[in-house]
Order: structure tokens, then sequence, then C-alpha cells
């Protein structure tokens, strides 16, 4: 359909892919603000993109990085929204200006046992034994339809997750041997460069502050100088589709704000777009004295919001005389995603220091400033544990004499090498202990646990778009059949497209718009590396 004056376009979630598609829509696709409604169930916008906190207690759940020319549709959205602490740049000249003064400077990457420091550069890729580097071109070559529901460790053998190279990458990636295959040939095919990577212009790159203050606030501050229409606090729970068998439009939103159910009835001239299944749904904090609770019961509302969207589908289509047992399988299958939170969570923990006592100790153990490196990995770590030392200050109210640093670890079912608890069952204390003790840092310890702060945060789903799974369990971005329904998120299938990325998110976004909209621009193409070996 084309835009009209009388075209309401329907947003269900605040994260960054429903903030791209409002944005697309006002930019691109012509819809006046005030007729672009988003929905979120917290109350505040920015979904996993997020910083929150006071001098005293600052939190993250994660540190997203970006790529030069790996984040075409990221670059493309941000290339458009004023900075707000420079109103002469946008965010994108922005982000750029901030890492042409302060470049990636990597000295430690790796370290290994009893504290030894693996300097991990270009030979992070040459350091393989031949039979791995012939198992990892046959990886690549294979077709995905041949990867359908199989584990990355059915490829490879046992010693390949030994090399430096797959430490660079399980750990800068979030992978696990058992992850899904599909994705992890998505990533080494869209990823490569960074393996021995020799050019700045190629180079991880990151924002000036947390991605909340640095992206998501100056986006929603835009939005809403559009005029754009933000429902907070708003969880929609299900919606009605007109029964007809080969056909998806939707008729009905069903929310609920302040305890009270209402709906929303789409005319011809509306659109919908969903954020089907969430990372970061119904993760919890814990403190310096308390481990971070899990949540198990789909409280968020964008796990449910998928399922009931199914059975609604189904029972409209049997209305329509369709047989009880047709499945619609246009929408995927969010089991395969959320129904394994043992294998799905996976914990992130956020510092606050009073002084800069551990900064100073880590750049004399690794030889980075804040800000060199992404990320220090303990290869060796019965938690497999990573720390991130940004630039600081990361907070635009951060006092110069406070720092703020974030670290998680990927396995979670073992006991600590030092803290003989498995990282869950850990609280802040706990885990800051871990930390330095495998940095060797005893003798500073009490001092540091003193003038600390660590905030444990337990995201129950915050690796289950990397679960094993078929092309057919995740939904197109616009479902055959659809007239008005788009998917966006981390839970969409894109051809090509990784997971886990800001840029799928906002990919997923532009693609709804343009689609549903007919929006006559070009998507960014998917950007495919060049150095492989």
């Amino acid at each position: 359909m084309k835009t009209t004056e009388k075209t309401q376009v329907y947003v269900v979630g605040g994260g960054i892919a429903g903030l791209a598609a409002a944005a697309f829509a006002v930019r691109d696709a012509k819809v006046a603000g005030s007729n672009v409604h988003i929905f979120e169930v917290m109350d505040i916008a920015g979904g996993a993109l997020d910083g929150i906190g006071t001098p005293e207690k600052y939190v993250a759940r994660g540190a997203r990085k970006y790529n030069y020319p790996a984040y075409n549709c990221t670059w493309n959205l941000f290339e458009s929204i004023p900075s707000i602490t420079n109103p002469e740049l946008v965010v994108m000249d922005e982000i750029l200006k901030f890492n042409e003064e302060n470049p990636k400077n990597v000295k430690t990457r790796i370290v290994g046992k009893n504290q030894t420091p693996v300097i991990v550069k270009r030979q992070a890729r040459i350091d393989m034994p031949k039979i791995d580097q012939d198992s990892l071109v046959k990886f690549w070559l294979l077709p995905e339809d041949e990867m359908d529901g199989k584990k990355i460790s059915d490829f490879f053998r046992p010693e390949f997750f030994q090399t430096n190279m797959w430490h660079v990458f399980a750990s800068m990636f979030g992978f696990e041997t058992w992850h899904s295959a599909i994705e992890c040939k998505r990533y080494f095919l869209r990823f490569a460069h960074e393996f021995g990577r020799t050019k700045p212009e190629e180079a991880e790159v990151s924002t000036t502050f947390n991605q909340y203050d640095s992206q998501i606030l100056p986006l929603v501050t835009w939005l809403k100088s559009q005029g754009v229409d933000f429902n907070m606090g708003c969880r929609v729970n299900d919606m009605d589709f007109k029964a007809v068998k080969d056909e998806i439009t939707v008729s009905k939103i069903h929310y609920t704000k302040a305890g009270e159910e209402k709906e929303i009835t789409i005319t011809d001239d509306d659109i919908v777009l969903v954020t089907n299944g969430s990372m970061v749904a119904d993760s919890r904090a814990g403190s310096m004295d308390d481990p971070a609770p899990v949540e198990m019961g789909k409280l968020d509302g964008s796990w449910k919001l998928w399922e009931n969207m199914i059975t609604s589908l189904k029972n409209a289509r049997q209305t329509a005389g369709a047989l009880r047992s047709e499945e619609p399988v246009e929408f995927g299958d969010p089991a395969v995603f959320c129904g394994n939170i043992e294998k799905t969570k996976w914990i992130v923990f956020s510092v606050t220091g009073k002084d800069d006592r551990f900064i100073k100790l880590y750049e004399k153990f690794t030889g980075n400033a804040d800000g060199d490196a992404d990320l220090v990995t303990f290869k060796d770590s019965n938690w497999y544990m990573s720390v991130h030392v940004p630039k600081q200050p990361q907070f635009p109210d951060q006092p110069d004499d406070v720092i703020f640093w974030m670290g998680y670890g990927l396995i979670q079912d073992k006991e600590g090498d030092y803290v003989k608890k498995k990282m869950p069952d850990c609280n802040g204390k706990e885990i800051l202990t871990e930390v330095c003790k495998q940095f060797g840092f005893d003798e500073d310890l009490p001092h540091i646990l003193e003038n600390s702060t660590c905030i444990p945060n337990m995201m129950p789903y915050d690796t289950a778009h990397f679960m094993p799974r078929k092309h057919s369990d995740r939904p197109l971005v616009v479902p055959p059949g659809s007239t008005n329904l788009a998917f966006i998120g981390q839970f969409v299938e894109i051809p090509e497209e990784c997971v886990f990325l800001v840029e799928t998110s906002i990919r997923s976004a532009m693609t709804g718009i343009y689609t549903l909209l007919n929006v006559d621009k070009e998507i960014p193409p998917i950007y495919k590396s060049k150095n492989i070996f």
C-alpha cells in the first residue's frame, strides 16, 4: 500500500527495531509523526541498548559494537539523527569522530593460564593447524540448508575450539560450541575481516557513551520532535486476524494499559510491526549481596504475544474453513528460542568504581588503556569470562574519579576457579572477586571490593537467537500473504543476515516499512567480508 493521510503505523516494542521502524516511517515513507504509535511494556525505550544509574551505581546490560563496513543500515539511520551533545553533528558523524580521536590499540586480547597474556592480532587466524583451516573453509562453503538444526560442534574437531581464533570469535560474538551452525557461518562470512585486521576503517567502533545516551536518547528525541506517539507501560497481548485462509491481515490489537484491557481496530490504510521475542525480556538485577534471580514466567509479554498470534491466526483460518491440524508455519516456532532457559540465560555484570585502582591495575597487566580493547578474555577460566573496559566516561554525568566497566561469562554451569559457585548463583561481590583473582589482583582485592559496586543482571533469553534452528523457525519480516503485518527485531529471518546485531534490528525495521508502504528506496546490501585467510 502507499502512504496516505489516513495511514496509521502501529509499532509493538520500543527497542531499537521499533524506534528504527518509526523513524523510517516518518523519514522515508512520509507518514505524519502523529500517525506513528509505539507500544512499549517498559517505562523507558531502548530495549537492549541501555545505560542507566547514578555515579554510585551505573548499569548496562551489554556494550554493542559496530563496524565501518558491516553496518550499512545502522549508518543509514543515524546519518539523519541529530546529536544531542553537538547540534552541528548527526549521530553517525559523532560516532566516527569519537573513534578517529580514540582508535583501538589492543595489546592483550586473550589471557591464558596463570595470568599469561596472549597478544592476539594477526596471529588469531594464522595459529590454526591446516586441518582446522580446511574445516573452516569447508564450513564456509557448505549450503545453509545442510546446517538446519545442527550445532557448530557438528562440523569441527574439539581442538578447533582451543585455537586463539575461536577464542576471539566466540568471546566477541557470544558463541558456544552447541549454538546454531547457521548463525556461526553467517558471522564468519560477515566478520572475517575482524581476524587479522590491518586497516583502521575495518575496526570495531564504539559510541562515545553507553548506547542509550549515544543512540537511543537522540533517536527518541528526534521522534518526539516529529510528533511520534509513545505509549509506555503498554503490554500488547494478542491480535485478531481476518478470517481468510490464504491471507494474513491484522484486524485488531489487544493490549493492557494500567491494568485496563484495550483494543485498536486496524483499518485498510494501517500497518502493524511486531517485535516478536526479546533477548532482554524478563531480565532481573542482583546486587553486591544478592544473585540476580531467574524469571521463568514470560512476564515481559514479547514471547507470549508471538505464541498468541500463532494461535489467533490458526483460529482465524479455521473460521475460514482451514483444517484444525493446519499450523500457521509463516509465523515460525518461538519454542525453539524461548523453551530452554538453562541454555539461553546469560549473566552480564556492571561495575562502578569510586576510584581508578582497578583500571590502573588492568592497564599495567594488559597494556591496554581504557577503550583500547573491546574485550579481554580468560580463555581457560571455568566461566569463560571476558572483561570490557570502555573509554571513560561512559555516562554523561560520570565524575572524573568514578570508573565504569563490565563483563560476562559464556559458561553458566560450572563453578568458578576461585569462587566455588556457578556464575548465576553468585552475587556482585563474588563475581568481582572471581574477576580480580583471574587477573591476579589478590593484594588489591579488599580495596576494590570496598570501593566498587558490582551489579549482576540475569537475562533468561540473551542467547536465544543462537539456539540451533531451522530456517522456518523464524518468520520472514513480511510473511507470505501478509497485507499489513511485519515482524522486526532479532527473531526474524533475513537471508544471509546475522542475528545479535543492532544492524539486524534496524535492517528488519527498514525492510518492514519499505515493503508494506512501498517505499521506493534501496535497502543497503548486506556486507560480506573479503578477508578470508
